[in-house]
């Protein structure tokens, strides 16, 4: 008895073990899932007082906190809410400090209020033992924020600065709701303690969070998907949870929208699902590092021109007073049809005519590539100095008013369509950083209107019209459809649009 509590054992109590106890103690040391189905109680809001029963998804959970599959030992959970996630949590760490020796549990939430809520819903869940499942506690080892144990491990809740865990040698190191803590805070917590957890052979980290926009717990989570750190990811959406169908959804988005409802229960990193591009591609599109640059590091460079390749360029123009971009975008059309983005020049304080010669220079690196500039506004300026002034030929004019295309309620909905399908179907590798940004971004924001809700959306844009170029008749190869199939159904024709198709001697 601890501190005259009989539900909890004191350090150096004695036990007089049976063979069925001992055996029972065997089997829950070495799988977590027959301890929480055997000994772990919740309070159901019907049922009352129960033993749990996990759903499948929660006992994947839990072999991955044991044991991840692959090389990697740290774990990222990105769960939806209402998913049982702190009963999880609180099933792993008991288990785990009962049946390990000589270790330290770290348990951080975004505030140490909540880090401390889940460290007494151990304390219930412990209470709630045998005492013969049960280590003995330590003297003094029973506070708000600390359970110590007769085996040597100890139960810490910490806050997220970055010295509340420093000197201490930490063995499991558990981070509740991530994407909640502040992005500089979660910085410097993680750069003071990463270094020091990770080097522990044995050591483990589990971040478990619900998304919350583009922060540091999407940083981690985007670099575990790709492989890239030493976090196996796992992802658990709504419908995993048996006792929620369609009906269910439909009351949920009746109280918080679709909005909400996309980034709490289907784990969407944007908080939304109006993304022209399925933001789960979007999660598993890698940036790139440039090969090269020109122009002071304006033109990133991610693959030199090749001999008897064909590249077009797509153009769109800002006034260049250090807020919008004048940006064009390189793309090389492979011989299978698809194509791939070589090269993005971006810079917000050129002017238009010096943007045009910009234009004809890479253009010219790029085997004499033709331009698709959009002319609304001042890119009429950059259409007129290249077609004009420098009597460069190789814009492609689809405007019977002028020069160049024209945005429309036709051409920019049709270019819109085409890069979705595009990219969705892996015919259009994006490899810029900026561009990705700006489609992770790029949102409708009324029926068929799509753009960016900071405003710019100059790479999206640019990358819009050279895509373009291939559903033109200045472009004569085949058209690749969402199925994988070569046709012309794609082709825009003269008849097809609001304007007709103008050819400039």
């Amino acid at each position: 008895m601890y501190n005259g509590n009989p539900d909890l054992r004191k350090a150096g109590e004695y036990i007089d073990y049976t063979p069925e106890m001992l055996e029972e103690i065997i089997k829950c040391s070495v799988d977590p899932i027959y301890f929480a189905e055997k000994y772990f109680t919740i309070i159901h809001p019907d049922r009352g007082k129960e033993v749990i029963q996990l759903f499948d998804y929660q006992k994947k959970m839990l072999k991955v906190y044991v044991d991840p599959p692959d090389e990697r030992t740290f774990s990222i959970i990105c769960i939806a809410r209402q998913m049982g996630k702190t009963t999880l949590t609180t099933i792993y760490l008991l288990w785990y400090a009962l049946f390990n020796r000589d270790k330290t549990v770290c348990v951080i939430a975004n505030k140490e209020a909540t880090a401390i809520e889940i460290l007494d819903r151990i304390k219930l869940a412990y209470k709630g033992l045998p005492l013969w499942m049960q280590q003995g506690i330590k003297e003094g080892g029973w506070n708000a924020k600390r359970v110590e144990l007769d085996n040597g491990t100890r139960i810490i809740a910490a806050s997220t600065s970055a010295d509340s865990i420093s000197g201490l040698s930490v063995s499991l190191l558990f981070i509740d709701e991530f994407a909640k803590i502040p992005k500089a805070v979660a910085e410097d917590f993680i750069t003071s303690t990463y270094p020091v957890i990770s080097a522990g052979k044995k050591s483990k980290i589990i971040i478990v969070s619900t998304p919350l926009g583009k922060n540091l717990f999407w940083e981690f989570w985007s670099k575990a998907i790709k492989g890239k750190n030493n976090f196996y990811p796992i992802k658990v959406k709504w419908w995993e949870h048996p006792e929620r169908d369609q009906q269910w959804k439909k009351k949920i988005i009746a109280d918080i929208g679709k909005l909400r409802f996309a980034q709490e229960y289907e784990c969407k990193f944007l908080g939304s699902n109006n993304t022209l591009i399925d933001s789960d591609i979007l999660e598993k599109t890698d940036f790139e590092e440039p090969i090269d640059f020109k122009w002071t590091g304006l033109l990133s460079i991610y693959e030199k021109p090749l001999q008897n390749s064909m590249y077009v360029l797509g153009v769109d123009t800002s006034k260049g007073t250090g807020r919008d971009y004048s940006v064009v975008q390189v793309l090389k059309i492979n011989h299978d049809q698809s194509l791939e983005q070589v090269a993005v020049y971006r810079n917000n304080i050129i002017r238009p005519r010096d943007f045009a010669q910009i234009c004809i220079s890479i253009s010219s690196y790029y085997n004499n590539a033709m331009m698709m500039i959009e002319n609304n506004d001042v890119g009429s300026i950059v259409c007129e100095v290249i077609w004009y002034d420098y009597e460069c030929d190789r814009i492609v004019n689809l405007d019977p008013k002028g020069l160049g295309i024209r945005s429309t309620k036709t051409t920019k909905p049709l270019a819109n369509l085409m890069l979705k399908e595009y990219v969705e179907e892996g015919y259009l590798k994006i490899v810029d950083k900026s561009t990705i940004s700006e489609l992770e971004l790029y949102e409708e924001v009324s029926p068929d209107v799509f753009a960016c809700d900071n405003g710019n959306d100059d790479c999206v844009t640019s990358l819009l019209w050279a895509l373009y170029f291939v559903k033109t008749e200045f472009y004569d190869g085949p058209i690749v459809s969402v199925t994988g199939e070569i046709e012309d159904r794609y082709r825009i024709k003269e008849e097809e649009c609001d304007m007709p198709v103008m050819i400039l001697d």
